[in-house]
C-alpha cells in the first residue's frame, strides 16, 4: 500500500488535487505494491492514476510532456528486513534503551536505490532479481566483504550468502550497474583474501563502477559477539600498501584506479589524504571515500576567493571526532591566515559512549559533547558536524542540539559536510541571517 505522505507544492500531483494520505492504487491499469511499480510505471507521459480517499476510489489523468517527477513522496513502510546474522554487525553492537529505529536491520532494495543504502541480495527472490532487471534498478550499492562462498556465509550467517558470484553474474549479465563494499576485518577477510575477492570482483568491470573497502567498526557493546580486532596503525599501512598496488593494475587495464580504501584507513596510518582528483566520480563518498579530500577542496577553494581580514575578531569552538582532528586543525591553520583574530577551538571529543575505537564525526553522541566540553571556555557559539544528527537534530542517544545548547549555555550549530559550509559559520555563525 502507498499512502501519500507529502506532496510538493505547485507539482503535478499538487496541481492535480492529490493529497496527503490518499492511497495510490494503480497508474495506467498497473497494480502499486511498492516503491518499485510507482517508480517504473510514473515514467510514462500519460497517466491515469487511481487512488482512494475516505475509502472511495477516485481517478485522475495528467499528461507529463516534460516527465518530471510528479512531487509525491510515501510512507515507505513495508522495508525488506535483514536475514543475516553478520559476525561484525554494528546494530548488535549498540547498548540497550536507545530509540527503536535504531535497532532496525534493512536490507532493501528500494532504499540501495532511493537513499544509498547497502543490499546483501541475500533476501531476493528470482522474482526480485527480475523486478531489478525490468526496472533497470541501477546503481546498486552492494556488501560482498568477500568473494569466497564459505566465508561469505560465515561472515554473514547465511547459506544464501555464498551466491554472490552468481548473483552478481546474473546483475552484470543484465547491465545492472553496483559499487561493492568490502567491509575488512582483521585475520577474516584480509590479506590474501582481500586479493582474491578485488580480483574475481574486477571480472565484473565495466558493470562494477568502484569498490570501497572500509574497515570494521568496534564498539565497546561486544559482549558475547564474535571476537574481532581493530587495525593497527602498520596494519592499515599494509591495506593501503596493498590497495595502491591494486590501483596501479586496474589504471592500466581499464582506465580506473576502481578500488579505494575510506578515509579511516589513511587516519589510522597516519598518512596523507590523497588530493582529491585522486577519487575520480566520488562513487563511494557516503561511505567515507575521498570525503575529507572533497572537503579540503571545498573549505580551500572557497577561502581563496575571500579577502582577509584582520579587523573581525571572535572565539569558536569546532567540534569534531578523534579521527578529524589533525584533518581539521589543518584547515583552520589555513583560515587563520586570512582570519588571524578569529580564534578557533578545534576539539576532538573522544566517544565515550560508544567506546575509543569509535572515531567518526558521524557517531559522536549528546552527552559526550556535554560533558567533554562544559569545563571549557567556548567562545561565542559552538559548530558540530551535522553527520552525528538526525533530521529532528538528535545525536544517537536521543538528546537535541537545543538541549546541547542549553546545558552549555551557547548557540550550537550543526554543520554540514561541506567544506563551503564551515567556512561560512565560521564567519557568520551567531549572526542573525
Amino acid at each position: 500500500m502507498l499512502r501519500v505522505s507529502k506532496v510538493a507544492e505547485k507539482s503535478l500531483a499538487h496541481k492535480c488535487g492529490i493529497v496527503e494520505g490518499d492511497i495510490i492504487l494503480s497508474i495506467n491499469g498497473n497494480k502499486l505494491n511498492d516503491l518499485l511499480d510507482y517508480m517504473y510505471y510514473s515514467k510514462d507521459e500519460i497517466l491515469l492514476i487511481e487512488y482512494m480517499r475516505n475509502s472511495k476510489i477516485q481517478k485522475i489523468g495528467l499528461i507529463n510532456r516534460k516527465l518530471k517527477p510528479l512531487g509525491i513522496e510515501f510512507e515507505y513502510e513495508n522495508v525488506k528486513r535483514c536475514t543475516n546474522k553478520c559476525i561484525f554487525c554494528f546494530i548488535d553492537q549498540l547498548p540497550k534503551g536507545m530509540r527503536d529505529t535504531l535497532y532496525i536491520k534493512d536490507d532493501d532494495t528500494v532504499l540501495s536505490v532511493l537513499s544509498g543504502n547497502y543490499i546483501t541480495l541475500t533476501n531476493l527472490t528470482t522474482e526480485d532479481f527480475e523486478r531489478i532487471v525490468k526496472f533497470h534498478l541501477s546503481p546498486l550499492k552492494i556488501s560482498v566483504h568477500t568473494t569466497d562462498p564459505q566465508l561469505r556465509k560465515f561472515i554473514l550467517k547465511n547459506p544464501k550468502a555464498s551466491l554472490i558470484l552468481n548473483q552478481l553474474e546474473y546483475l552484470s549479465s543484465h547491465n545492472i550497474e553496483f559499487d561493492v563494499q568490502i567491509v575488512l576485518m582483521k585475520n577474516i577477510n584480509d590479506k590474501d583474501n582481500l586479493d582474491r575477492t578485488i580480483s574475481s570482483l574486477a571480472n565484473f568491470y565495466p558493470n562494477l563502477r568502484s569498490i570501497a573497502v572500509v574497515p570494521v567498526g568496534l564498539t565497546k557493546y561486544r559482549k558475547g559477539l564474535f571476537e574481532l580486532e581493530p587495525f593497527s596503525k602498520e596494519d592499515a599501512k599494509e591495506v593501503l600498501l596493498q590497495l595502491s598496488k591494486w590501483q596501479k593494475e586496474f589504471e592500466r587495464r581499464f582506465g580506473t584506479k576502481l578500488v579505494f580504501a575510506s578515509d579511516e584507513f589513511y587516519i589510522k596510518a597516519e598518512e596523507k589524504i590523497p588530493d582529491y582528483r585522486f577519487y575520480e566520480e566520488f562513487r563511494q563518498i557516503e561511505n567515507g571515500v575521498g570525503l575529507l579530500a572533497l572537503f579540503k577542496k571545498q573549505f580551500l577553494n572557497s577561502l581563496k576567493k575571500l579577502k582577509p581580514n584582520v579587523k573581525l575578531k571572535k572565539h569558536i569552538t569546532l567540534v569534531t571526532s578523534v579521527a578529524a582532528y589533525k584533518f581539521m586543525k589543518e584547515l583552520i591553520e589555513a583560515f587563520n591566515q586570512k582570519y588571524p583574530n578569529i580564534k578557533v577551538d578545534v576539539v576532538a571529543v573522544i566517544n565515550n559512549f560508544f567506546g575509543e575505537n569509535v572515531t567518526v564525526a558521524g557517531l559522536l553522541t549528546g552527552q559526550d559533547v556535554v560533558s567533554q566540553l562544559k569545563c571549557r571556555e567556548l567562545g561565542y557559539y559552538i559548530l558540530v558536524p551535522a553527520c552525528a544528527l538526525n533530521h529532528e537534530n538528535k545525536f544517537l542517544d536521543d538528546i537535541h542540539i537545543d538541549d546541547v545548547a542549553k546545558e552549555l549555555k551557547k548557540l550550537v550549530y550543526p554543520v554540514q559536510n561541506h567544506g563551503r559550509k564551515l567556512l561560512y559559520y565560521l564567519l557568520k555563525g551567531g549572526e542573525k541571517y
